[in-house]
């Protein structure tokens, strides 16, 4: 018997979603379906489909955090199309940079769609070489209700209150520049800065990793680690 594609459509907007499912079973690929953050991250946990088909604004969260998920668990044998209303260049390069092979705007055809599939789905049925084996991505964890930071190696870091508040909006959207401003407690930029300093310090101190964020010269921060399921 051939091979069906195994497709997971992960959108929110149940007529994009089954519009795309039922064309896609049309032509010859089994597909599942989730809407939100949650009910993807369930299925990959415990399914590998061969390729996802993924909208970036989910009810729930990002789909950056479902890719660096994916990645983790499954490596680069899993296909990933961002599929999202967002086309400007900032939003294409966090998708590509947590791990997505395509970046489409949803304007693109169904055509257009089957034929980035299967194009990629082809690519990664492509015997590999022998090569040197590369870590999954280090997955850091927020626990929000005991203020506290979960590091890889399972270290824990107490945080405060504005500690928090500063690595919320960063690990909600991984890989994606957030600008000062939109960071800045208080208003205060100042107060910010004392507050990465702190929150660095307590971090290299509890793990052999580093700090999972960065600053971005002239733009802001960014998380640069693998945000794992909010506790």
């Amino acid at each position: 018997m051939e091979h069906r594609p195994h497709v997971l459509v992960v959108e929110d907007e149940p007529a994009l979603r089954i519009d795309l499912a039922d064309y896609l079973v049309a032509r010859g690929f089994a597909v599942d379906q989730a809407a939100t953050c949650e009910e993807s991250l369930a299925f990959i946990n415990h399914a590998r489909p061969d390729l996802i088909l993924l909208d970036l604004a989910l009810p729930d969260g990002s789909g950056l955090a479902v890719a660096a998920q994916v990645r983790q668990r499954h490596g680069l044998s899993v296909g990933i199309i961002m599929l999202t209303a967002y086309g400007d260049e900032q939003h294409r390069l966090s998708g590509l940079g947590v791990g997505a092979d395509i970046y489409l705007v949803k304007d693109t055809s169904l055509r257009e769609i089957e034929a980035y599939s299967r194009n990629l789905l082809r690519r990664l049925q492509v015997p590999s070489t022998p090569s040197i084996m590369v870590e999954p991505p280090a997955v850091w964890q927020l626990d929000e209700a005991h203020w506290q930071l979960l590091t890889p190696d399972g270290a824990t870091v107490p945080l405060t209150g504005t500690e928090v508040a500063f690595l919320k909006p960063l690990m909600a959207a991984p890989h994606a520049v957030l600008k000062r401003k939109q960071l800045s407690l208080n208003g205060n930029p100042r107060t910010l800065d004392t507050v990465v300093l702190r929150l660095r310090r307590k971090i290299e101190a509890a793990t052999s990793h580093p700090p999972p964020f960065k600053m971005v010269y002239g733009a802001g921060y960014v998380f640069i680690g693998a945000p794992a399921i909010p506790l």
